[in-house]
């Protein structure tokens, strides 16, 4: 459950960061920080996922 809300949170600001890139013009900062906050939130994912798989029984 923990791991479910975790995810949709992850989820929520991925669509919020797409909507600001969408609304206007971003400098070359900006553009590198969405980019590594993109990544580091697949990490988590990639992570959680990986948890979930070899902890299930």
């Amino acid at each position: 459950m923990l791991k479910k809300i975790k995810l949709n949170k992850i989820t929520l600001y991925t669509i919020k960061t797409m909507k600001t890139l969408k609304k206007k013009r971003l400098g070359t900062l900006e553009v590198y920080v969405i980019f590594l906050s993109c990544i580091y939130a697949g990490f988590i994912c990639y992570k959680s996922l990986l948890n979930v798989l070899f902890t299930w029984n």
